[in-house]
């Protein structure tokens, strides 16, 4: 196939991300199609099995929106993913938590370097597409990189914090150090405002970036940077393009996967690789976050499995699936909960309230909602934060969530793991928050810095 000769030839480059030099030695078949055409372009950025299911799913594994019996924790065959659920200090990560996001990393910029020798006029729209679809991958991948190993934004120590190895190059002959965290988000900034303007408004095959995936990753950005001037702008923006929401009273409350892939909501599609610790037959959802439903909130029956002894399973992926990954893509109800915490942080309190109870309008049985109201901004915030926390179960979000809320001392909270009676825990701002870089990306690249501990 004519995409599987074009991933061989940029095999070695990729494989040199964990620096692994033995690969330069592979010479690639000359014969071997070399891309060099749009349709080239167009060819690696639809692989979906690498540019949309190739992220980590530690921000699950280390959240707190369930637990596992000391029996299923123990049964785990797999010591790294025990230590991640328990937040173990030195938890050594397979490299595919580093090397998979890296890889459409390489292939974003491969797409880049392959443009600059191709005629922008010949087909200016195709041009202008694919090259924002390749900012935005890029982009995309190393803000999931930055939620695992990197510490919360925090924009007085940003430049002296150790941030992401921001290859620019499919180039191999050089490897790269750690850039300062400021500098890693402002250089993903600056690819999600360079993709806006290119990328189609209208939302056909999701999983292709359009407009208002780029504005909606930049709203995120926002929230992670605490920049709620950013947050606003851009939510409201992909909101008045696309702001669809499901009508919750459509959907089956005995369905075992309740929302199809590629529904409605859905702005951009991915998903994370498969993990046994989120694993929906051993993962139990939070006693107190089921407790934290009203009766005819509709998120309790779509989200959540009985498992008919007083635990409940997670059943309410977004993309139709009920497996070991998680949805790590974006749906516009996150955009409606960015937008919300936006506004009440900007100070704009009653758009605030009315943004979120249009929102969950559409998430209680017809007719039961009673609109949320109230005057005390410190009150719409926590409900806000609230309802954001029982709408994004496993969306991958949920770690970021727990880091740069610590950042605030109204919602710093020190997070329990309990096993076998041993109390584990991790601390507001704890260095953990960054999980060490894999082991054989630092012996293979030592100018690379590992994380503190």
């Amino acid at each position: 196939m004519k995409l599987n000769k074009i991933i061989f030839l940029i095999a070695c480059s990729f494989l040199t991300l964990a620096g692994c030099n033995k690969y330069l030695d592979v010479k690639p078949d000359q014969k071997m199609l070399v891309p060099k055409t749009l349709a080239d372009c167009d060819a690696l950025l639809d692989n979906r099995s690498t540019m949309n299911s190739s992220f980590s799913p530690v921000p699950d594994i280390a959240s707190d929106h369930y637990y596992l019996t000391a029996a299923n924790f123990n049964a785990i065959a797999n010591s790294e993913d025990r230590n991640t659920y328990v937040w173990n200090p030195m938890t050594e990560l397979a490299t595919n938590h580093w090397q998979a996001p890296y890889k459409v990393v390489l292939i974003a910029n491969q797409v880049l370097t392959l443009l600059n020798d191709i005629d922008r006029t010949v087909n200016p729209t195709d041009y202008d597409r694919i090259k924002g679809e390749a900012l935005f991958f890029r982009a995309y991948s190393w803000m999931q990189l930055l939620n695992v190993f990197t510490v919360g934004y925090d924009a007085a120590e940003a430049k002296s914090v150790l941030g992401l190895v921001l290859r620019l190059t499919p180039d191999i002959d050089y490897v790269e150090s750690r850039s300062s965290l400021e500098d890693s988000y402002q250089q993903i900034k600056r690819d999600l405002q360079q993709a806006v303007p290119l990328l189609p408004e209208k939302i056909v095959i999701k999983t292709r970036p359009t407009k208002v995936a780029a504005l909606a990753t930049l709203a995120r950005l926002g929230l992670m940077m605490g920049d709620y001037v950013i947050a606003e702008k851009n939510a409201k923006e992909a909101l008045d393009i696309y702001d669809v929401l499901i009508d919750y009273n459509t959907l089956s409350k005995t369905a075992s996967a309740p929302f199809v892939r590629f529904n409605n909501e859905v702005i951009f599609h991915a998903v994370t690789f498969t993990n046994a610790c989120i694993n929906p037959t051993i993962a139990k959802i939070d006693s107190n976050l089921i407790k934290s439903y009203k009766n005819d909130d509709l998120r309790k029956t779509l989200y959540f499995k009985s498992n008919n002894n007083g635990t409940y399973a997670f059943k309410g992926r977004y993309d139709g699936a009920v497996n070991a990954s998680t949805f790590c893509g974006i749906a516009t109800d996150e955009l409606y909960l960015t937008l919300s915490e936006a506004l009440v942080r900007n100070n704009k309190v009653a758009d605030a309230i009315g943004n979120l109870n249009k929102l969950l309008r559409t998430r209680y049985v017809k007719d039961t909602y009673l609109d949320f109201n109230s005057a005390d901004r410190k009150s719409v915030l926590k409900e806000v934060l609230d309802e954001r926390n029982k709408s994004l179960i496993m969306r991958n979000l949920r770690w970021m969530d727990m880091k740069r809320l610590n950042h605030d001392i109204t919602f710093q909270q020190t997070f329990r793991r309990i096993i076998d009676n041993e109390i584990y825990s991790i601390e507001p701002n704890d260095l953990r928050y960054a999980f060490l870089i894999p082991k054989k990306v630092i012996e293979y690249n030592s100018i690379i810095q590992q994380n503190q501990r």
